[in-house]
């Protein structure tokens, strides 16, 4: 058995491109380099396989044999990173690719389709998929490289990842129209200490940020129930059964209709600051980057 026979890639560039133009002078155009570097090259490939590649007819050149077979496979391989190279210009020029964004239930109906549908009349070609989770779901799945960026509610530990503030998103208290608060124009933090409050489930960024902000005010709130579905919060409130803070936008509709009554607070609205996550380490693709760019313009 012969020894291991290595390539030179660009001594067969420059063999592909003289045999295919018949001419080291058109190749050395292609290539922008000198004719006596092409003759060179394809005198060094010559060489290393011990077969002459070439044979010369005045100024034209003619494949030999082996030459004739060799240009055959350079053809395939040339032809493969011609491919290459178009279809990595597409991830480049953002005409094709894909983006996994990870983020909550209520962003993923009410923040996200406006910010996507602008991604998408600027990039057609990039294909978006949407996954939603908690917010500490989502941050361990960047940490995993599941998604490519998340958006989520501020989380007070995100390591390995890097934050960039996005939104602040407005979440109000919520009781069912029943309710002796629902009469009043405000509430104080004050008067929730003794009632019962349904929050959403652990690694939630809104149920941090509202825990944060109760006991900012000396509140410990009586927890009656850790939920991880918006719909069953609601469900629960509307019976009467406790108090709970909802994102704004995800309780207007039952707010019109008279289930739930959204209430003001004595000090202000309540904002829930959210982020944009990366992974730490990783260079954004150029699809982030333009994500990235649409984002900075509507925060």
């Amino acid at each position: 058995m012969g020894g291991f026979m290595q390539i030179n890639l660009n001594q067969l560039r420059a063999f592909y491109f003289a045999a295919r133009e018949t001419s080291v002078t058109k190749a050395a155009e292609i290539l922008h380099v000198t004719q006596p570097a092409v003759t060179m090259q394809i005198k060094a490939l010559d060489a290393a396989l011990g077969l002459k590649l070439f044979r010369k007819y005045g100024k034209r050149l003619e494949l030999t044999e082996a030459g004739k077979v060799l240009f055959q496979y350079a053809e395939k391989i040339f032809g493969m990173v011609e491919q290459m190279e178009y279809a990595l210009k597409g991830y480049m020029e953002l005409s094709r690719g894909s983006l996994i964004i990870g983020t909550t239930r209520s962003f993923a109906r009410h923040l996200m389709p406006g910010l996507l549908s602008r991604f998408q009349e600027s990039y057609p070609g990039v294909k978006v998929i949407l996954k939603e989770g908690s917010s500490q779901e989502i941050a361990d799945g960047l940490v995993d490289f599941k998604y490519d960026l998340g958006i989520i509610g501020r989380l007070p530990n995100v390591n390995r990842l890097k934050a960039i503030p996005y939104t602040k998103e407005e979440f109000c208290l919520v009781t069912s129209p029943q309710h002796k608060f629902a009469g009043k124009e405000e509430v104080s933090y004050e008067e929730l200490k003794n009632e019962p409050i349904i929050i959403r489930e652990q690694g939630s960024g809104a149920r941090y940020a509202i825990l944060s902000l109760l006991r900012s005010k000396g509140i410990e709130p009586s927890v009656l129930v850790e939920a991880g579905s918006v719909e069953f919060i609601k469900e629960y409130v509307m019976k009467g059964k406790g108090l709970s803070f909802l994102y704004r936008p995800e309780i207007e509709m039952e707010a019109k209709m008279g289930l739930l009554t959204p209430l003001r607070m004595h000090d202000g609205p309540i904002f829930v600051q959210t982020d944009i996550v990366l992974p730490q380490d990783a260079e954004p693709s150029p699809s982030v980057q333009a994500f990235l760019r649409l984002a900075e313009e509507r925060s």
